[in-house]
């Protein structure tokens, strides 16, 4: 901490302090950044990780000069600015759903994937989805149950897209990525109807039959033109696991491809978010934290902590319902334990770091 600058005691801050540097938690998480104009919430977030001094910008200004006004209605117009247009996003995404079931339609037909229209079907919504990434928590409210396998590949396409941001891949390969996560059930084309709609359990050899979608997915990508060796990896090995215990050749996580790896939390996480036949959804970070177990064997933990850290960096602001009813709102995440954020509710905090016993149920709205 800069000793030259202004130290102000929490306790005496006011709405409208702007710190002069970054506050951290006792583990090192990032807790306000730089240049924050602090708000009652932040103000109660501090003392909550008992941060006892602060220093800011200007001192005049914490000790309640008249600027609370114009700090509120600054803050308002930015979140005005970036609250989500989901009428706009729900239009991509139908259309987007709209298209990619026609094309398949023509696949399952038998003729090759249409590269490149599948291409204009993919982009418009990655764009779109760019500038709101804020929505990847509530994906799910845009899916209807009647058409969740087109749904479905759209969204992993766009969560797939986001992982390979996250995970560093090359920005040349992030579209091949996208294209990767929506052609991952492209397979299903060629499975009995009945199996794929059967609302009870498969049997085993019906579940032997849906297993063979991988294969089916890696001969009819490799029969089109335009699409990556990685892209046809993905759909052959998206069931894999990391401790060799997937299908459809039991290969450990050092024989995968990256794609692969990718495409399968993405697929994991929306298909757990989403309520289908046989499953009821869960909340994002219900899934979340099971992806986290899931990474000791089963996923890629490297790809899976990436994906974490990047979906929760949107929680704020996050209207979410608790385990014993209470609605609040996500005032902070700590990139430490990302799924157990700071929720404001009736004017009091509850950190759900220290409240182990409740967690999130469901995600409202943002």
């Amino acid at each position: 901490m800069v000793t030259n600058l202004p130290i102000v005691e929490v306790k005496q801050l006011t709405i409208g302090a702007k710190l002069a540097e970054e506050v951290h938690t006792s583990l090192g998480g990032i807790l306000f950044t730089k240049g924050t104009a602090l708000n009652e919430k932040e103000i109660e977030i501090l003392d909550a990780f008992m941060v006892r001094q602060v220093p800011i910008e200007d001192a005049n200004v914490s000790w309640g000069e008249q600027q609370t006004e114009q700090v509120v209605e600054e803050q308002s117009v930015v979140q005005e600015k970036l609250s989500p247009d989901k009428t706009s996003f729900q239009q991509t995404f139908d259309k987007a759903v709209s298209t990619l079931k026609n094309l398949m339609i023509r696949v399952q037909g038998g003729n090759n994937i249409p590269v490149m229209e599948v291409r204009e079907v993919v982009t418009p919504i990655v764009m779109q989805f760019q500038k709101q990434p804020e929505v990847l928590l509530s994906l799910r409210s845009f899916s209807r149950l009647d058409s969740y396998a087109y749904e479905h590949a759209i969204a992993v396409g766009i969560i797939s897209y986001m992982i390979a941001r996250w995970t560093k891949v090359p920005e040349k390969e992030w579209m091949q990525v996208a294209l990767a996560g929506t052609l991952l059930d492209i397979g299903k084309t060629k499975i009995d109807r009945r199996i794929l709609q059967k609302p009870g359990k498969l049997t085993a050899d019906e579940f032997e039959e849906m297993k063979k979608h991988t294969v089916y997915g890696y001969q009819i990508i490799k029969a089109s033109h335009g699409l990556s060796e990685g892209v046809a990896l993905a759909a052959l090995q998206h069931h894999e696991r990391e401790d060799g215990s997937g299908y459809p050749l039991g290969l450990p996580g050092s024989k995968l491809h990256l794609y692969s790896k990718i495409t399968a939390v993405a697929d994991v996480y929306h298909a757990m978010c989403s309520d289908r036949v046989h499953q009821k959804a869960l909340s994002p970070y219900l899934v979340v934290e099971q992806l986290v177990q899931d990474s000791f064997g089963k996923l890629d933990p490297t790809i899976v902590r990436a994906f974490v850290e990047g979906i929760t960096q949107f929680a704020v602001g996050t209207v979410v319902e608790l385990s014993d009813g209470t609605i609040g709102k996500i005032v902070f995440t700590d990139r430490n334990q990302p799924t157990r954020p700071m929720v404001e509710t009736g004017g009091r905090i509850i950190n759900l770091v220290e409240t182990r016993h409740l967690s999130i149920t469901r995600v409202l709205e943002q």
